[in-house]
């Protein structure tokens, strides 16, 4: 393959919709120029690094984001550290000394809020002004716009946190997904005979959505179930106060602790809510399972 490339440069946190139209730009000039594809990202969110309090939450974990880069076809996937020192580094420094010799870019794709390099000075602007130096040319691309705005991983946060799964899916592209391990919890679900997997988010800084009862599909060793997620303190069978991630997969028997799970959140179906008898919560969840089962049998048609 040709060893100069195309590439973009940027945090793509959700890898939505706009991050998908800028990356598949990426795709169809290197197709049509015999050139490699590039993406240059990051490990974790930038924030972590910059913030003592880190805000905002990641949604795209490296397992899902290294996935979806390939979906879209991208050839070669960078992730770096995002250390104290890489955030210092000047544009200019950060291309001459590690992009130019690295992938000798021929093409670099911007977005409307692509930037790199220290107090993200790296932008359109700056590309264009050192590009005939460089030898590369820049190409930019409209965002992708929802209710009169660019589509970012900010309003889909936004929408996350208000339970509005549906529209933040359709804004991604995919189902938001958790991932995580089956860690051992008080088995209260088995006890009343709804047993749940609990989950340990495999990365701590993921956001977790707004708490309630959510319709998902699970993930397990390449196939696929569907279920009742949990997110929230459980209160009345718990009192520990402790937000936790339970799944109530449908037709499904096994032992999961220490497995991995992928979680996708499908719908939002009520928020959670405490009963005066186990009997009350016992019905609730009955309810919600028949709800499930007739969503998922149109899913499946």
């Amino acid at each position: 393959m040709n060893t100069n490339s195309v590439l973009t440069i940027g945090t793509f946190d959700g890898l939505h919709l706009g991050h998908q139209k800028l990356l598949k730009k990426v795709v169809e000039i290197a197709q049509a120029e015999k050139l490699q594809s590039v993406v240059i990202s990051y490990k974790d969110h930038p924030a972590f690094i910059l913030r003592a309090k880190a805000l905002p939450k990641m949604l795209c974990p490296i397992t899902l984001k290294q996935r979806e880069l390939a979906k879209i076809g991208i050839d070669r996937i960078e992730l770096l550290d995002f250390t104290p020192e890489l955030a210092k580094t000047p544009p200019l420094k950060f291309l001459k000394e590690y992009v130019i010799p690295t992938f000798h870019p021929k093409v670099i794709v911007m977005g409307y809020d692509s930037h790199f390099g220290h107090l993200r000075q790296g932008n359109y602007e700056f590309l264009c002004r050192h590009s005939q130096e460089l030898g590369y040319r820049v190409e930019y691309l409209e965002p992708l716009l929802y209710e009169g705005k660019p589509i970012s991983s900010s309003t889909i946060r936004n929408l996350l946190s208000l339970g509005k799964i549906e529209t933040a899916n359709n804004l991604l592209g995919r189902a938001y997904c958790l991932i995580g391990t089956v860690i051992h919890s008080y088995s209260n679900g088995r006890k009343i005979g709804f047993p749940t997997a609990n989950l340990k988010l495999l990365y701590p800084h993921q956001l977790i959505p707004k708490n309630g009862i959510y319709l998902s599909r699970i993930r397990y060793q390449e196939k696929v179930y569907f279920g009742l997620t949990n997110i929230g303190i459980s209160p009345t069978l718990k009192n520990s106060g402790i937000i936790e991630i339970e799944t109530h997969i449908l037709d499904f028997s096994g032992d999961l602790y220490g497995e991995t799970l992928e979680i996708e959140l499908l719908r939002y179906f009520r928020e959670e809510k405490m009963f005066k008898k186990v009997d009350e919560l016992k019905d609730a969840i009955q309810k919600d399972i028949a709800m499930a089962r007739t969503i998922i049998s149109e899913l499946d048609k």
